[in-house]
């Protein structure tokens, strides 16, 4: 079962827990990595991976941090390591996601202290034992709901969208979005079906070609707007949502990137990420070139 959790309910789990495996991009100093550390100090078993080269630097200073905080938990005891796709044939880290004592919490973004995240708390066996495959370096097989590796998930986001074609209004929000992506082309093909779309994105990570596909999507009638956003979902009416790590740009390293990505059609998640998405909608300014 999937439903909304809150980082209290985590550091909770957390603090409780014998058993912690958990993934970032970013390990950034702040309460969860002090509840890793206090997990390691008090005898739990504790594994952490992070991507070594965040943004495509090894040594730029949110790497510098990845690895000093990886490096504080190891000597504390802790099965913590960076990885590093140049240096091996692990896929790039990119899944934001912990599994306390069997139960998984799943974060859109980087385990952030400001609680401006949507953080899901999964209970579903198969979910969790793929979640350890990838943190483990291994691929689990993805099902009809949950993935594990970004192709897979956008494929995922790809079909909720795709499936939205009788809904009064799809919403997507991505940090970034490319047009090599499923995302763009389901996007702009329900717009110019007469479908209202809205599609919210991060205004500092607007590069060239990402401008140039927002530029053609709203020539194509969709509604952009841009603001300080972080989060990834698509909302199709009230009836399905995905939501995930993933960004909707076209997969890297032949789709291999560790992401996680649901699709639910519980009506309190989809609802609760409405209502995020509304309010963030109202808070972003329109996207111009």
């Amino acid at each position: 079962m999937v439903t909304l959790s809150s980082s209290s309910t985590l550091l909770a789990a957390m603090g409780r827990a014998r058993s912690i495996t958990l993934g970032a991009y970013l390990l950034h100093s702040g309460r969860i990595l002090q509840a890793l550390e206090s997990a390691s100090r008090r005898g739990a078993r504790v594994v952490v991976r992070a991507e070594a080269r965040p943004f495509g630097q090894a040594g730029g200073p949110v790497a510098r941090a990845n690895a000093r905080n990886v490096d504080a938990l190891a000597r504390l005891g802790a099965d913590a390591r960076l990885v590093d796709c140049n240096e091996s044939d692990e896929a790039p880290m990119h899944m934001k996601a912990a599994v306390c004592d069997g139960v998984a919490y799943l974060d859109d973004r980087n385990w952030p202290d400001s609680g401006a995240d949507t953080l899901l708390r999964d209970t579903t066996r198969t979910d969790i034992a793929a979640i350890r495959a990838a943190l483990d370096g291994r691929v689990a097989t993805p099902s009809n709901t949950f993935w594990t590796q970004k192709a897979d998930a956008l494929r995922g986001e790809t079909a909720v969208l795709r499936g939205a074609k009788r809904a009064a209004c799809v919403d997507v929000e991505s940090e970034y979005l490319g047009r090599g992506s499923g995302v763009y082309g389901a996007l702009d093909a329900l717009a110019r079906a007469g479908v209202r779309c809205r599609l919210l994105v991060s205004k500092r990570d607007v590069a060239p070609r990402e401008a140039d596909a927002l530029k053609r999507l709203a020539a194509d009638g969709v509604g952009v707007r841009a603001g300080n956003l972080q989060e990834k979902f698509a909302i199709a009416g009230a009836r399905a949502a995905w939501i995930g790590s993933a960004n909707a740009t076209t997969p890297y390293y032949d789709g291999a990137q560790l992401d996680w990505g649901i699709r639910t059609a519980r009506k309190d998640v989809v609802s609760a990420l409405q209502q995020r998405f509304d309010a963030a909608w109202i808070a972003a300014r329109p996207w111009s070139a």
